[in-house]
């Protein structure tokens, strides 16, 4: 389904600061004095964020040599050896012995929240090995701009987005927002909200918080009545309930009942046979430590719910902008691995670093030396933390690629030099799945699986 220029245009806004809730999701200023650089700043504005590239570019002289020496030329995909598990579950799909999907979880920014480059990896994976189904999408709609493939949503105004939020440089928020890291909640009386799936399911599973005074939802599916779910509890604690529907696409709304308050995490949308399925699990304006943020033992319950073969981090492109010192960003991803590794150890991880952003100086418009260092500082802790890493700066043409993009008759990037067009998404996932794809096929002759296909 194609969206409109405008349409697209509404759902890249967020980037390097912008009005994001994580917008000055940063390193803790307690964490900052200790290592001797200055507290982080509050969350910019537009003007402010025009000024802090203003201010990037005065001292582009002194920036352009990175901190990294880059080799010319290096593959996109590295260290495919670490994703080991997911081409086991992959070769048990293809030879037709798998009962369960291979479930893929992207966690990233507004790269990912578009879903557009996932999309065009979940096609290419899903023609190969099945389509296990959509996978995990909002219910409603958590911000204004939320559009996905094969969903679309609403809900009345007694409902609302939860995904916590940053004030005076105080993060505040339980750390309970399901397997996305959003939710839409409603504590008055009252509400709906509702999702168009286009895409095919034949399960749909409803994601939910149960909490102390939690109040009560019916479930119509295709404008029949499936249920009521009370979510009071003790204590609070992920909560799911499953409806089997017929093939196809469907209309799913939730309806409270007023008597107390709800918090709806999502929907699981799965098919009949199994296959791969692909959550895009982006928030716009996020960064690695938005995980953080999260209560570890909620994100837990929630990732071994249904537990991922495969768990993509795709953050970066907003640390490029951040002031952070990078021995802090360091230890901020390995802490981030290591609670997804506590949660779901066996798992294969791969980080995904971020596509090309561009700088205007007086000399024109240049790659950010601070992504190039993000990049770098990715692909050491994947190396150490024993993941495999994917370099959408190197597959996109290296340093430089965007502002050209930005230029072709036919851009694929837009004009502020961070996001791509669709097309340029769509080349980018098409990349990124033709590389997990021939390194799953070396890793198949490589101990003697012949593909049955």
């Amino acid at each position: 389904m194609r969206r409109s220029s405008l349409a697209l245009a509404a759902l890249l806004i967020f980037a390097c600061g912008n009005r994001g809730p994580y917008a000055a999701d940063r390193a803790p200023a307690a964490i900052a004095a200790r290592s001797g650089a200055n507290a982080p700043a509050a969350p910019p504005t537009d003007s402010s964020a025009a000024e802090s590239d203003a201010d990037e570019a005065k001292t582009s002289a002194t920036m352009l040599s990175a901190q990294v020496e880059v080799p010319a030329f290096r593959p996109a995909l590295e260290h495919p050896e670490a994703l080991r598990h997911v081409f086991e579950s992959l070769a048990r799909l293809e030879d037709g012995s798998a009962r369960e999907d291979v479930v893929i979880a992207q966690l990233g920014d507004s790269h990912t929240a578009a879903d557009i480059g996932t999309s065009a990896v979940r096609h290419a994976l899903q023609a190969r090995f099945g389509d296990g189904g959509r996978g995990f999408v909002a219910l409603g709609r958590p911000w204004a701009t939320y559009i996905q493939e094969g969903v679309r949503g609403g809900m009345t105004r007694e409902f609302v987005g939860e995904r916590g939020k940053y004030s005076f440089g105080q993060f505040l928020g339980d750390g309970r927002y399901g397997l996305a890291g959003f939710a839409i909640q409603n504590t008055r009386k009252r509400g709906r909200a509702w999702s168009d799936l286009s895409s095919p399911a034949s399960r749909i599973e409803v994601a939910y918080l149960e909490q102390p005074g939690g109040g009560s939802f019916e479930v119509f599916i295709d404008g029949v009545k499936k249920g009521r779910i009370g979510t009071r509890a003790t204590t609070a604690r992920s909560a799911f309930r499953t409806f089997d529907v017929g093939e196809g696409p469907h209309h799913v709304e939730a309806r409270v009942k007023g008597d107390g308050a709800v918090r709806i995490f999502g929907l699981g949308l799965e098919r009949s046979k199994a296959g791969v399925v692909l959550d895009a699990l982006g928030i716009n304006g996020a960064r690695a430590t938005t995980v953080l943020q999260w209560q570890e033992p909620h994100m837990a319950e929630q990732l071994r719910h249904r537990p991922p073969d495969l768990i993509l981090l795709a953050y970066g492109t907003n640390e490029s902008c951040d002031d952070t010192p990078l021995a802090i960003y360091e230890r901020q991803l390995h802490d981030v691995l290591s609670r997804i590794s506590r949660a779901v150890p066996s798992a294969s991880c791969l980080l995904l670093g971020p596509p090309d952003r561009a700088i205007e100086t007086p000399q024109g418009w240049v790659t950010s030396p601070r992504l190039v260092d993000i990049t770098e500082v990715q692909r050491a802790v994947a190396k150490a933390a024993g993941c495999a890493f994917y370099s959408q700066l190197d597959a996109m043409g290296g340093p430089g690629t965007v502002a050209t993009w930005v230029e072709e008759p036919q851009p694929r990037a837009r004009r502020d030099h961070v996001h791509l067009t669709r097309e340029g998404y769509v080349q980018l996932g098409q990349a990124f799945a033709s590389d997990i794809l021939r390194a799953y096929t070396a890793f198949r002759g490589d101990t003697n699986l012949v593909s049955t296909r």
